[in-house]
Formats: C-alpha cells, sequence, structure tokens
C-alpha cells in the first residue's frame, strides 16, 4: 500500500505537471474556459479577470432594462467563478452596480421562474443549478432584489461550463429550461480523457405544496457534444422552441464532430436531431433572428474566424421549415466571443455587432441577409461584457458594456448610424463624441 507520505508526493507531482500544462493550454489560446476542471479554468495570466455573459430583463420593474453580468475570477494558478453582477438601470441609460448575493457561476438566464409576475434568475454554478427569486410580486419584498430559493439537480454528478436557457418548452404557460453544456467534467487529473460533455433539460412542475418541482433529464441527441453557445427559437414554425446549438471545435473526449446542431422539439420538450450537422468550425456564438425578412428565424454564429450567416431555407425560400443552408456570405474577422441582433440603423432589417476580445463592428443588412461592414468600432477591454438594447428609452438600441463593478460604457445610438459614448469610473462621467459615421 502506498504511504500517505507518497501519496501526497504524487499528487504534488500530479498538480505541478498539470499547472504546467494549463500554462501551455492557455499559450495556445484556450483561455475562455475551454477546459473547466471543478470550479477552475485554465488563464493565461494569474492577475486577469475575464467577464463571459450578459443577459437582460427587468429585474427592478420600472420599465426599462438592466444588466446581468456575470465573470470569471482569477485565484492563484487557476480562474475561479466570480460572482454576477447586476446593473440596475436607472431609467435614463445610468447604472447602478449591486452584487447578486451567494452569485457566481458562468452564466445565468432571467424569467419568471415562481409565477408572480417579476423577473428571476436561474444561476448555472455547474451543479445544481441555483435559482434566485426576485424577492418582489409574491415574495413581497423589495423588487430586484434576489435570494437563493431552490436547486435543480443535474441528471448526474457533473461540474462545466455551459448555457442556460429558459422558456416554455412544453407549452404548458409555465418556464422551463436546458442546460446546454461545454467542455468538461468534475475535478480530474486528466483534462483528455473520455468522459463526456452533457446537455440536459428541466421542464418545471408545481407539487401538492405550491413549490416548483422540476424534472431534469440528459439532452441525448447533444451528447458528448461541447456547445459554447447555444439559443431557442420556433424553427421549424410549428409554434414551439426549439434548440440551435454552436459546437465548439476541440476534439476532446467524445467531442468528435465540432458541427452545429439543430434540434426540433416536438412540443412537450423532447429534442431530436435533425440530422443536418452544420460547418466543421469552432462554433462560440449564436443569435437567431429573420435576416433576410422573410418571417422565419436565421442564424447568425461566430466562429474563431469571425461568423457564417445561416438561412432558415422556409419562407422565401420554399423548403423545409428548419433546414438550414449558408448564405454563401463571408463575414471576416478573428475570433468572435460574441454576437447581437438588431436594428440599429431602423431601416427595419436586422444588423449584426461582432464582437471580438477587443472591439466590435457593426455589419449593416441591407434587408435580404446580405452585410457590409462599416468602419465604425466598439472598443472596449478583454474584460467587458457586453449587451444592446434601448437603455434610455428613446427607441434606439444602444450598446452596453461593462467591468466587474468597476466602470461600464454605454454607446448611445443616434438614430443615424453613430454612437455616442458615455463611460463611468469611479463615479466619474467622461463622454465623447462617436468614432465614425456610418458608411
Amino acid at each position: 500500500m502506498q504511504s500517505t507520505e507518497s501519496l501526497t508526493e504524487s499528487v504534488s507531482r500530479a498538480k505541478s505537471r498539470f499547472t504546467k500544462l494549463s500554462r501551455s493550454l492557455a499559450v495556445l489560446g484556450l483561455v475562455l474556459g475551454l477546459f473547466s476542471f471543478w470550479a477552475w479554468a485554465v488563464t493565461l495570466d494569474s492577475r486577469e479577470t475575464f467577464h463571459n455573459t450578459t443577459d437582460l430583463a427587468d429585474l427592478d420593474g420600472d420599465g426599462d432594462l438592466d444588466v446581468i453580468l456575470h465573470n470569471v475570477r482569477t485565484e492563484s494558478e487557476f480562474t475561479a467563478f466570480g460572482g454576477a453582477g447586476l446593473w440596475i438601470n436607472q431609467g435614463n441609460g445610468q447604472f447602478v452596480h449591486r452584487d447578486l448575493e451567494e452569485g457566481g457561476g458562468w452564466a445565468s438566464a432571467a424569467g419568471d421562474v415562481d409565477r408572480d409576475g417579476d423577473v428571476d434568475l436561474v444561476v448555472f454554478t455547474g451543479f445544481p443549478l441555483r435559482w434566485f427569486l426576485n424577492q418582489g410580486g409574491a415574495q413581497g419584498g423589495e423588487p430586484g432584489e434576489f435570494r437563493f430559493n431552490y436547486s435543480v439537480a443535474a441528471p448526474k454528478r457533473h461540474n462545466q461550463f455551459g448555457s442556460v436557457l429558459l422558456g416554455d418548452l412544453n407549452n404548458d404557460g409555465q418556464v422551463d429550461g436546458i442546460v446546454a453544456g461545454c467542455c468538461g467534467r468534475v475535478w480530474t487529473l486528466d483534462p483528455f480523457d473520455d468522459t463526456p460533455n452533457f446537455s440536459w433539460v428541466w421542464i418545471n412542475e408545481w407539487d401538492s405544496s405550491g413549490r416548483i418541482s422540476p424534472h431534469s433529464s440528459i439532452l441525448s441527441a447533444l451528447d458528448g457534444l461541447a456547445m459554447r453557445a447555444a439559443a431557442l427559437g420556433d424553427l421549424d414554425g410549428d409554434g414551439d422552441l426549439d434548440l440551435f446549438a454552436a459546437v465548439i471545435a476541440p476534439r476532446q473526449g467524445r467531442n468528435r464532430d465540432p458541427a452545429d446542431r439543430v434540434l426540433i422539439n416536438d412540443g412537450s420538450g423532447s429534442f431530436t436531431d435533425s440530422g443536418q450537422p452544420l460547418g466543421e468550425t469552432d462554433s462560440t456564438a449564436v443569435a437567431l433572428g429573420d435576416l433576410d425578412g422573410d418571417a422565419d428565424l436565421d442564424a447568425l454564429v461566430g466562429t474563431g474566424r469571425g461568423a457564417m450567416v445561416w438561412i432558415n431555407q422556409g419562407g422565401a425560400q420554399g423548403g423545409q421549415d428548419g433546414a438550414f443552408a449558408l448564405s454563401g456570405q463571408e463575414i471576416s474577422g478573428s475570433k468572435t466571443r460574441a454576437v447581437f441582433l438588431s436594428d440599429l440603423d431602423g431601416d427595419g432589417d436586422l444588423d449584426a455587432l461582432i464582437a471580438g476580445r477587443r472591439q466590435a463592428a457593426i455589419w449593416w443588412n441591407d434587408g435580404q441577409a446580405a452585410f457590409a461592414r462599416s468602419s465604425q468600432r466598439f472598443r472596449y477591454s478583454k474584460r467587458h461584457g457586453l449587451a444592446i438594447e434601448d437603455f434610455n428609452g428613446d427607441g434606439r438600441p444602444d450598446v452596453f458594456a461593462a467591468e466587474g463593478s468597476r466602470d461600464y460604457r454605454v454607446w448611445y445610438n443616434q438614430g443615424d448610424g453613430t454612437f455616442q459614448t458615455q463611460t463611468v469610473s469611479s463615479g466619474q462621467w467622461l463622454k465623447k463624441r462617436v468614432d465614425k459615421k456610418r458608411e
């Protein structure tokens, strides 16, 4: 039997080898959480903090949209999950930061989980999934204050990065959800083992005592695949929510086929693969919207080299709803970390904002899903998270970026394809006129 001392030495050597491996992987650019072990991810510089995901919702019930920002906070050699920051809109596009009590995690989604008319938060921390109920509404407290109330256990013990999606998956009027899994398992000294990533779905029901009783199950159509992002939408036009999964490229474990997937909902919350693997690239982000004006949902997918446009073959294409084909246009660029669709110039179609590590660019839509790049840039730190919405109530979508609790920046849409920036840092307001006019 191995002695306690020799076992300790073995573990120490293993950790040392793993630390060296982590640094090597980081140099290869895998710094945004592509490999995760317990609550840690590989990072390039132990002093850096990366902010990952944002979500939008009216958290305090005052009629404007607030921002939920998740970050990853570096500790020692590893990166640990940081708290979720709530940026509360004051009604004029100015924000006040608030920490989410007992927050943390990789991502969240907002929805009325307890059916009391306000917006609650579902936070992904690996396992279990954590629900923070808004203390307004039936809770009788302050709107926009959150308290941890429920957990949803994964179908099997697992901890990984992933995306959280909320929606009524079985058409019963209640909020259900999906966790699209990415890139890892529980703590292991072997990051390249064959333990598969997995995704799962939960259906919310209510027990006889009036408590939420979620039922979770593995989403077998995505078993073993690693999703950096996913989106819900009615892709086949039958009135229920389907799933577009953006699959990342690293062939880790059973993740041998990086093609994106389209999963079709049968209306009961049961999903099947549509059998159309899309592309063979490193997909990092996805947004759904009607890009060609034919009333069905198309997909803009961020990749390691820019973005791709997938056109739904229903509608004007005269083909099958929910079947996708490439538009043929190349949206070139560096590795994309987020994509957004919004009518940024007020002409009635959806334009694209494609965000890289330090800057984002607008691509103007001609209404037929043909995009032209603007010379305008939105510059920010790699630590910032981004969001798009009308934040000052003038009916035009603005661009928001925030870094932890320290500062935020809003580019206010002027309605003519230009934006005016306003930055807040340590309580001081700085203003400057926009970059360039729309080309």
